[in-house]
């Protein structure tokens, strides 16, 4: 069993706990007297306590908030919202979380030797897992391994909510309850659009807000600006939701989970946890699937086509060389064409003995 993973018995408070731990903080922060929080309110009219003293790191240090500054951060802002048609409150695929991600990233500013400065990076290099453990409704928690970014913690908490749960109980309502339906159903859910949550540092200080202005947050709203940490809005995703997205697009564990949860659907409601033994199986029954954005997977299918093309011409039964026809036939064939020979008086030749040369020799 991994160190990492633990118990199933006890995760939903435990994450409860650390979601309500941020949101009191968060809370309390902006309600101190010195808080220097830029909330949208702020942003907005670019008024604020003379008191107060904001600093942003947009162009590269750490500078005094100005009204240019103001204007830019409201320009990243519409540069957020308009990715990929967000804020339409239809949330996010999990196909378009892992491009953006690779498109837009948020570099760290740590350098590394294995060169994993982004979050899908990091993602592809450290967080082996993403098991989902517990889902009510149209919520799934899944569990990771926390990658070794804050001491102490072992796993992190993702939560994704499944923007096409109720279309998908009225579908497979609609055909009976048949299993197949439920699988279809199933697969389209984890295809479509989605939010997200995760109970890192990484999601809560640098990218829930770029989540809560695209319309993709499943947790606590975010307003106040990352102006120190993420002042550009790059970066879609912590690496822990990324691996997350990746098992909920391809996996067949985790399909066969979302169709036990919908098979247990009553009034639009379903609650399923997994075993502590089921888990402990999903994890250890599978290396981690590799993270790829649709580029990749184009270039990879490419590669695949060829390889078969080739396969396939390597087996296909070789072309025989025509056969060589000697010029006095190609001579007697001309004459018959052109009238000047027929059928029966080369036959009749043949009977005499002539061979094709002298027949050949006739004809003209």
């Amino acid at each position: 069993m991994a160190d990492w993973f633990g118990k199933v018995k006890g995760h939903v408070g435990e994450a409860n706990r650390r979601f309500d731990a941020d949101a009191k903080q968060r809370a309390e922060a902006e309600a101190a007297a010195k808080s220097t929080i830029l909330t949208d309110k702020m942003l907005q009219s670019g008024q604020w306590d003379s008191g107060k003293v904001l600093f942003t790191t947009l162009n590269g240090g750490v500078t005094q908030i100005t009204a240019n500054e103001l204007a830019t951060f409201r320009h990243n802002m519409q540069i957020a919202k308009k990715q990929a048609g967000f804020a339409t409150g239809k949330g996010i695929t999990a196909r378009q979380v892992i491009d953006l991600a690779s498109a837009k990233p948020l570099v760290y500013l740590s350098d590394r030797s294995d060169g994993a400065r982004s979050d899908i990076d990091r993602a592809r290099k450290e967080i082996t897992m993403g098991v989902p453990v517990s889902a009510l409704h149209d919520s799934v928690r899944f569990i990771t391994n926390a990658g070794g970014s804050t001491p102490g913690v072992t796993r992190h908490h993702v939560t994704i909510q499944l923007m096409g749960f109720r279309n998908a109980v009225d579908a497979i309502i609609a055909s009976g309850g048949d299993s197949a339906a439920v699988r279809r159903e199933a697969n389209k859910m984890r295809k479509g659009g989605l939010k997200f949550d995760c109970s890192c540092d990484r999601h809560r200080y640098f990218l829930r807000y770029v989540a809560t202005i695209g319309g993709f947050n499943a947790g606590r709203d975010e307003t106040g600006f990352p102006k120190i940490r993420n002042p550009g809005l790059k970066g879609v995703a912590c690496k822990h939701v990324l691996r997350v997205m990746t098992e909920l697009e391809s996996s067949n564990s985790v399909l066969r989970f979302l169709e036990r949860h919908l098979q247990g659907v009553s009034a639009y409601k379903a609650n399923t946890t997994v075993k502590q033994t089921e888990a402990e199986e999903a994890i250890q029954s599978k290396a981690p699937a590799r993270i790829k954005t649709s580029e990749q997977r184009k270039a990879e299918a490419a590669k695949a086509r060829d390889r078969r093309a080739s396969k396939r011409a390597a087996s296909a039964p070789k072309a025989r060389p025509p056969k060589k026809i000697d010029p006095y036939t190609r001579r007697i064939e001309s004459a018959l064409k052109g009238g000047s020979l027929t059928p029966d008086q080369v036959s009749q030749m043949r009977s005499w003995g002539w061979n094709d040369r002298r027949i050949a020799n006739a004809a003209e």
